[in-house]
Parts: C-alpha cells; sequence; structure tokens
C-alpha cells in the first residue's frame, strides 16, 4: 500500500516553522559516555555493593585466573565463581591451561564450577544470589549464526533474571557488529544480535558501554582449544536491574510522528472560537507549547525530543480538499530511554495517550498512520544528523 493510501495527510509544501531548524529537548546536556577501557576489578554498580561475581562460559578459565589474582589483591571482600559448561574431566582433557588456571583460582580462595549452563543458571544458583554475571564473547556452538546467537543471549537474560540481585547487573563483551550499538542503519542494528531488545524484555536496562581489550587467553573457539582473533574492536556491555541515568550516547528511543490540524478558516467562528478549549495556531505552531504538552504525558526516565517537519494540506478520503485552506502540521517525536527502557509497547501507550490529547484541543486531526517505531539505538539518529 502506498504513502496517500495509508495516510490521510497529503503533502502541500514543505513549510518554514518557527525554530524548525532547531532541536527541542528540555535536557541539552552533552554526552558523558565513558571512552576509558572497561576493567573488570572495578565495582560498575550504582551503590558499590558488589560482592559476588559470576563468570560464565569462561573457556580455559585464563579469565578466572586473572581475575582471581587481582580481586585477592585489590577486593578482598569479593567471591568470585568460575564456571564453565564442561566437565571437569572434559576441562582437564580439552585445555592445556586447565589444570593450572583452576589451581590458581582455588589457591586464591575463589571457587571453580563446572556443568554450569549459562541459559539455566536457576538449576545451579541460590535466588538473589549473584551481584554480578560476566559472560565475555558468548557464541552458540556451531558456525556464526545470528538467530541462534539471538537466542542464546535471550535464554541468559532469562536465566539470570532470578539469581542476580536487586541491584546487580549482567556484563556482556560482544564485538562491535554483534552489539549494535554504533549501528548507523536500521538494517546494520538487526544484523547484529539485538542484545538490548533481549535484555528490556528482563528489566535490565544498557547502562555502560566500555570499550574492551581481554588480557587472559581468547579461548574455546567452537568449544576446543583453539585461540580465535578478535577482527574489530569489543565493548563491555554493562546491563543493570538498578535503573539511573544513562548517557545519551546509549540511550535507546522509538519515534513516531503527530499530526494536528491547524484552525479551519471555513468554520472557525462555528466549531472554535465558542471553545477556549482549542489550540490557537500560535500556539500549534510554536514547538516549545507542544514539547511541554508532550512532556507532561511522558512517565519518569523517558526523554524527549521533537522537530517541526512540515505543514501538509489534509484531504478527504476520497481524495478531495475538506473545506478552506485546512492544514495539518506534522512534528517529529521521538522518545528516549534516558533512565527506563523505551520499547515499541510504550511507545505505542504513549503516542496513544499524547493523540488523545491533541483530539481534545484541535477539530479534525486524524491519528497517524503509522505506528511508533521499534526500539533502535541512538547512534542511528547521530548518523542522520538528528
Amino acid at each position: 500500500m502506498g504513502y496517500l493510501a495509508r495516510n490521510p495527510y497529503r503533502i502541500s509544501t514543505w513549510f518554514s516553522l518557527k525554530n524548525s531548524k532547531r532541536l527541542f529537548s528540555l535536557r541539552n546536556f552533552t554526552s558523558n559516555t565513558n571512552t576509558s577501557q572497561y576493567n573488570p576489578i572495578l565495582d560498575y554498580t550504582l551503590e558499590q555493593t558488589e560482592k559476588t561475581i559470576l563468570l560464565v562460559g569462561d573457556g580455559d578459565l585464563s579469565n578466572a585466573s586473572h581475575m582471581a589474582k587481582n580481586i585477592s589483591s585489590l577486593r578482598q571482600d569479593v567471591k568470585l565463581i568460575a564456571s564453565v559448561l564442561e566437565s571437569e574431566t572434559d576441562h582437564n582433557n580439552t585445555f592445556q591451561g586447565s589444570l593450572e588456571n583452576i589451581d590458581c583460582i582455588r589457591s586464591n580462595g575463589h571457587t571453580v564450577q563446572f556443568e554450569v549452563d549459562a541459559t539455566r543458571l536457576k538449576d545451579h544458583f541460590e535466588i538473589d544470589s549473584i551481584d554480578r554475571i560476566q559472560w565475555n564473547f558468548p557464541h552458540w556452538k556451531g558456525k556464526t549464526n545470528n538467530r541462534r546467537n539471538r537466542a542464546l543471549v535471550k535464554d541468559f537474560f532469562a536465566s539470570s533474571n532470578d539469581v542476580v540481585t536487586a541491584n546487580g547487573a549482567i556484563h556482556l563483551a560482544l564485538m562491535n557488529h554483534q552489539g549494535g550499538m554504533n549501528s548507523k542503519t536500521n538494517s546494520e542494528w538487526k544484523r547484529s544480535w539485538l542484545t538490548p531488545i533481549y535484555a528490556a524484555e528482563n528489566r535490565y536496562l544498557l547502562t555502560h558501554m566500555l570499550p574492551f581489550s581481554p588480557s587472559y587467553n581468547l579461548s574455546a573457539y567452537k568449544f576446543v582449544d583453539r585461540s580465535f582473533r578478535m577482527s574489530q574492536s569489543a565493548q563491555m556491555y554493562i546491563y543493570s536491574k538498578k535503573h539511573q541515568i544513562v548517557p545519551k550516547d546509549i540511550q535507546m528511543y522509538s519515534y513516531f510522528t503527530l499530526f494536528l490540524a491547524l484552525p479551519n478558516p471555513a468554520n472557525m467562528e462555528s466549531s472554535i472560537s465558542t471553545e477556549s478549549n482549542y489550540w490557537t495556531n500560535e500556539q500549534i505552531l510554536e514547538q516549545s507549547f507542544i514539547f511541554e504538552m508532550i512532556q507532561s504525558k511522558l512517565p519518569h526516565g523517558i526523554r524527549l525530543e521533537i522537530k517541526p517537519w512540515r505543514i501538509l494540506r489534509q484531504f478527504d478520503k476520497d481524495g478531495n480538499k475538506n473545506m478552506g485552506e485546512w492544514k495539518v502540521v506534522e512534528y517529529q517525536v521521538v522518545l528516549y530511554g534516558e533512565s527506563c527502557n523505551i520499547t515499541f509497547d510504550m511507545a505505542e501507550d504513549l503516542k496513544r495517550l499524547i493523540e488523545d490529547e491533541v483530539q481534545l484541543h484541535t477539530v479534525g486531526t486524524r491519528r497517524g498512520g503509522w505506528n511508533a517505531s521499534q526500539s533502535l539505538p541512538s547512534s542511528i539518529l547521530r548518523a542522520r544528523g538528528w
């Protein structure tokens, strides 16, 4: 179905609205994305309450061995649990450094657990017993397959929900193309593993994205003792249960188009002049007025940006002009998850709530013909020059 068939408005002319070149946002702060390297020894929780760290899918355990030595000297109050999917016998037989790494972990006062399935963590750990679960470069056992890797990550987030404490977090190391948060186009994003979407389904919020350069042996390529090469840079994604203000560069967003009919000169006297409840031409064209109206409908944790886009001339369903010069203003509305997750369902609910308000204060406004977008990384908007 084409544009005109789906949309009750037809473009009349591109219009220069007041402040149309300026994005309107209540918060115009600069990004505070941390560009320093990820440090696995640091506590990234908001309240600095991390006491128990679980490593899953840890390959030959060289990562856990490296962390165990540093934690013992720098964070003696922290308990480290290293885990792998293999049995202890299989691990010893598969990895050349297995015995040495296991001995290092245990001699530093920490624990190694075998046959731990990261998608069935409740089978291995108590409820609310882990402050951090870390998985470096998860991958299903076969060759590259986005569908299977997404399913693996999705099941992992669901599995972690019960065992991670209320202030806890997931640390997930991924290559750039897997994480997707630097995507410049929708298609690039769709080729990623979509981890923020699966995290949000389990009430985790992406709060940090930090460059990650492993200082241990990258082993367990396809579950054998073979290193893999990092063909591109990697990031550590930190998903927190305790929500907090997220740097603008890694906020997810959803957008939609909002239509507002301008007062119609042909029937203004009969329909509008008698009702003080209706918005004037000036109010509808003033983006700060529309911004405040939308802002009043949003829950805490959602950041708003709007941009007046164009003025359209309205036609009826048969393609005929309505009475007089009936025009409609089109605003682009962007909702960011600043300290909570913005999901498609939430964006749709908010869109309907805002459109209900517009219906009360305008005559002839029809609801937009499109849904709100799916949740997307803000890097896509930046690439478009928003």
